[in-house]
C-alpha cells in the first residue's frame, strides 16, 4: 500500500512522540537516552504544527514515518531564516516501502514554497552516520558541513 504524506495534527503528537523514542532508541550515541521530555517534547511539536515548521507524516494504516523540521533564526544575521530538519525516521519494518523517498519529496516542495515565499533562505536535511547512504546531491542538496560529537 503506498503511504500518505500528510501534515501532522496536534492529535498526532502521543504517536509523533512515541515514533521519535523509536528514533532515538536507534541514535548512535546515548547521551539523549535518559531524558525526561514528553513534556518538552510535545510543546515543541505544537509550535511547528502552528507553523513554527513542518511536521510531516507517512501513513498507511499506520504512522510509518516522520519527517519533522523548524524555522531557526541565522546567527550571523537577522533577515535571514532557515528550515533545518530535526528528525527524519521511518520505522524499521518499513524501511523497504516508499515512506522515506515521499517524505522528503514531500518536504523538498514544502521547503521549496517557504524559500519562495521569503520565509526561509535556505533549508536543510542532516545525515545520521547510521543512516542508509542516501545522495542528497541528486535531490539539488549541497553539502555544508560534517558534525561531530563526543
Amino acid at each position: 500500500m503506498r503511504p500518505n504524506i500528510r501534515h501532522a495534527s496536534p492529535f498526532d503528537i502521543p504517536t509523533i512522540y512515541k515514533l521519535l523514542m523509536e528514533y532515538r532508541a536507534e541514535l548512535p550515541y546515548g547521551f539523549l537516552s535518559d531524558a525526561d521530555d514528553e513534556r518538552y517534547v510535545s510543546q515543541m511539536l505544537s509550535n511547528l504544527i502552528a507553523g513554527q515548521g513542518i511536521v510531516l507524516i507517512a501513513e498507511t494504516d499506520q504512522i510509518e514515518g516522520i519527517l519533522i523540521a523548524g524555522v531557526m533564526p541565522s546567527l550571523w544575521s537577522p533577515k535571514h531564516f532557515f528550515l533545518t530538519e530535526f528528525a527524519y525516521f521511518v520505522k524499521q519494518e518499513c524501511r523497504n516501502g516508499t515512506s522515506g523517498y515521499r517524505l522528503l519529496a514531500k518536504y523538498l516542495e514544502e521547503a521549496i514554497k517557504m524559500k519562495e515565499e521569503g520565509r526561509v533562505t535556505n533549508f536543510f536535511i542532516s545525515k545520521m552516520v547510521n543512516s542508509p547512504n542516501l545522495d542528497y546531491g541528486r535531490y539539488g542538496f549541497q553539502k555544508l558541513e560534517e558534525f561531530w560529537v563526543i
